[in-house]
């Protein structure tokens, strides 16, 4: 409890404190008139080097390149801040020489007195507090979901920083020590504390973001630099030469620290890019790259080598803002936003503005020099704002037209209102003159052309069907076949009177849609013609599945009417029907069977055990329960043989051992296994197939070969699969082998060996034995002949 209230204390003090100082703040920004000028001493002498927007400067018409003379009355020399801080801020009037005979006594105003323009109020006073309120809102309500949470307790004093250092910029702009001393204090803790949070955040991944030690370092070397500015701020100890320096050390411990974090960043989405926090990383990375990197390049890499800000920092600043978006949402989310997406999107957008941004920055230039000089600074700050209103401007009308374009134009919209009618359409089609039917209806809804035809392109006969008499169609006829060699299935093609579809190809032979002029005499417009494209792609895929459905039953039909070896391909199908089938009834056995024997079990367990039983309804009881467990055990071995678990994951060797370890415990006979290792990972079809061969023979074994020793041979050569198994039982005589009922097991090894397109030996006397020799091909050829690298979509 006085841990508690200490705490509290602590809290309400350290609230006390930030709300005085955001107050004095207030006050020196509405009290004292921003003079926004930057000064440079050269030879004794003080002149502008640079102008701050939205200052009193600019209204009273002071200019880059005049000399400050007085200040205050006094010689511009004797002024405190003038040679402290370089700065005329506070001054009440300051005599400026624009040349060698015009001077000009500007004075200003103190207090809230209405000579604030809107432009300053907006930039340092409107903007800072939004932010600030922006930044403490977020942290709030961080304490409030996350108070017990280290990285959300970081997090919120991160976002307290960068609003105070954003709030008090306008306090320093005017020389006021607090303000500075809000700057200097704050500013360097920032990169410290973002390498503190991801520490602690990546914690729950168990992700190291950076050593303790070089974060401390990192904070010890923030403390002296900070020590330093302070001093300098608030005492005459150090003179302003050597401030110079401490200045320099200041921002490039900002540019070291910002550094530090882009380069862990990369490093960690690097390491990771193939792992779940890939999209963390990038989002981290991108976040941080969008929110630092102005205010980096803009304001703090100019001011490290002495010059002038490229940006004022009133236009860089917002940037910050998609910090407490990004951070907020990775804490408080569970999901990560698609950063793949937004990126895209924003590279397609800074790519289209880019060369409009250059002309229009070109062109504003060009008017600036003529009326006043422009140096390349100038140039690069229109160019800036230019490029970053026409990338948002683009963004926006995204949006605009995602969200008010179909109310508005219902009409351009109705095309796809059309695929989705015809994807619903064809998804009951069966047939191809149903597809053309679906086709042709919608073509006739939305498109008024004078004619709708399906063809038949053959380039090896050299001809079209069907076609007419008349030149137009003659003409088109003669035109494909000139052209046949450049069709794309799902293509369009431009033709002397319309435009073709090319919905599906046989063999050499092409499906093509004419679609005939439109009865108005217009040409297509771009959404008729990425409507007919996306038709066109629809068709195909329905039209290529249509046909190898078609081709599928021709085979079997053809399959069914030939006396002679069954194909492998069909064979393949089957045994993957059957394997399926095996899989569905060895679910619902487990699912329901086996539970409901598992529920009886447990009641007649629970009803021996709570209920006095007589000694023989006791005995009568334990036999039906040992009958229950028998039948359990029986499913379950039904179970795996139906369809062994993790047989894909065990891989060849490991399910032959199961089986062997399982048979071993069950028949009278001794198993040698004798595998090789594998060196290249079968498929899961071949590893059922030598699965489903091993079951059959030792099955056999143990039911016909009267056998004491059974050996296994397997392993895997260059181009095939070797297995080899040999018995001493009785043997048979291979010759007069029937698929019999007594020897169905082997008939049906055989198939299931030719399935895969190898070769099996059945080797045996009567008294001798049985050897069978098995040789399957690694790789199978079978459905090439009907133009298809592979056929394992039959199977699938």
């Amino acid at each position: 409890m006085r841990n508690i209230h200490t705490k509290n204390i602590l809290t309400s003090l350290f609230l006390l404190i930030l709300v005085a100082l955001l107050l004095y703040m207030t006050l020196t920004v509405v009290r004292e008139p921003f003079i926004g000028l930057e000064v440079r001493a050269q030879d004794g002498k003080y002149f502008v080097e640079a102008i701050e927007p939205a200052g009193q400067a600019i209204v009273k018409g002071i200019k880059a390149g005049d000399e400050i003379v007085e200040v205050n009355g006094a010689p511009a020399a004797d002024y405190h801040n003038l040679n402290k801080f370089f700065s005329v801020e506070k001054a009440e009037s300051i005599l400026v020489r624009h040349d060698a005979t015009n001077y000009d006594l500007v004075t200003f105003s103190k207090g809230w007195n209405g000579e604030h323009s809107g432009s300053e109020l907006l930039i340092q006073l409107y903007l800072p507090l939004s932010s600030l309120l922006l930044f403490s809102g977020l942290s709030f309500f961080l304490y409030r979901k996350r108070k017990d949470d280290r990285a959300a307790f970081i997090l919120m004093l991160f976002f307290v920083i960068i609003g105070l250092s954003y709030y008090s910029s306008a306090a320093s702009y005017r020389s006021d020590l607090v303000g500075y001393t809000m700057i200097y204090v704050a500013i360097p803790f920032i990169p410290s504390l973002f390498l503190l949070f991801m520490n602690n955040y990546l914690r729950r991944y168990d992700v190291e973001f950076i050593r303790k030690f070089w974060l401390n370092a990192l904070f010890v070397i923030s403390g002296i630099v900070q020590l330093g500015c302070l001093i300098y701020v608030w005492t005459d100890l150090i003179p302003s030469e050597v401030f110079i320096y401490i200045r320099m050390v200041y921002y490039g411990t900002l540019l070291a620290g910002n550094f530090l974090c882009i380069v862990l960043l990369v490093k960690r989405y690097l390491y990771h890019r193939r792992t779940k926090l890939n999209s963390l990383f990038k989002i981290t990375l991108t976040s941080h790259i969008v929110a630092f990197t102005p205010f980096t390049l803009m304001n703090v890499l100019p001011l490290f080598f002495g010059s002038s800000q490229v940006l004022p920092a009133a236009f860089t600043a917002p940037f910050l803002f998609v910090l407490p978006v990004v951070y907020f949402y990775l804490l408080m989310s569970n999901q990560l936003f698609d950063i793949d997406f937004i990126l895209t999107r924003f590279k397609y957008y800074t790519s289209l503005a880019l060369i409009p941004s250059i002309i229009v920055a070109l062109g504003v230039a060009a008017i600036m020099k003529s009326q006043s000089s422009i140096n390349w600074i100038m140039f690069l700050q229109v160019f800036v704002l230019v490029y970053a209103s026409i990338t948002l401007l683009l963004y926006l009308k995204e949006q605009i037209d995602h969200k008010f374009r179909p109310r508005l134009f219902k009409a351009m919209y109705s095309y796809q209102d059309s695929l989705d009618r015809f994807s619903r359409k064809i998804a009951r089609v069966m047939k191809r003159a149903d597809l053309e039917a679906v086709l042709r209806q919608e073509l006739n809804e939305l498109l008024p052309v004078n004619r709708i035809d399906f063809l038949l392109i053959d380039p090896t006969d050299a001809v079209v069907t069907p076609i007419g008499t008349t030149l137009e169609e003659q003409g088109t006829a003669i035109f494909l076949l000139q052209v046949v060699d450049t069709f794309k299935v799902g293509e369009m093609v431009e033709l002397p009177h319309g435009l073709g579809l090319v919905i599906g190809r046989q063999r050499s032979r092409y499906h093509v849609v004419w679609i005939g002029s439109k009865s108005n005499h217009t040409r297509f417009n771009s959404d008729e013609l990425r409507w007919l494209k996306t038709m066109a792609n629809y068709a195909s895929i329905v039209f290529e599945n249509l046909y190898l459905i078609e081709g599928l039953i021709e085979d079997l039909e053809s399959e069914v009417r030939k006396e002679q070896t069954t194909s492998p391909w069909v064979l393949r199908l089957l045994f993957c029907l059957s394997e399926n089938e095996r899989r569905k009834l060895a679910a619902d056995l487990h699912d329901s069977a086996l539970q409901d024997q598992l529920l009886w079990y447990r009641k007649l367990e629970s009803i021996m055990m709570d209920h006095p039983l007589s000694d023989k309804l006791d005995q009568e009881l334990e036999e039906i329960k040992e009958g229950l467990l028998d039948v359990i055990h029986q499913i379950r071995e039904t179970c795996n043989e139906l369809r062994p678990p993790l047989l894909k994951e065990m891989g060849v060797v490991e399910a032959v051992e199961s089986i062997v370890e399982h048979s071993q415990m069950r028949d009278n006979f001794a198993i040698d296994f004798r595998p090789k290792v594998f060196e290249r990972e079968l498929n899961e079809e071949q590893i059922t197939a030598i699965y489903r061969i091993v079951q059959e023979l030792l099955r056999n074994a143990a039911k016909h070969s009267q056998a004491k020793q059974v050996t296994l041979e397997l392993e895997q050569r260059k181009v095939e699969i070797y297995f080899r198994y040999q018995d001493d039982g009785i043997g048979m005589d291979v010759d007069y082998m029937k698929a019999s009922f007594e020897h169905m097991g082997l008939s049906g090894i055989k198939e299931r060996v030719a399935s895969l397109e190898g070769d099996v030996i059945f080797s045996s006397k009567r008294g001798n034995g049985l050897e069978v020799v098995i040789r399957l091909p690694e790789t199978m050829t079978a459905g090439r002949e009907r133009g298809l690298l592979r056929d394992s979509y039959l199977i699938s």
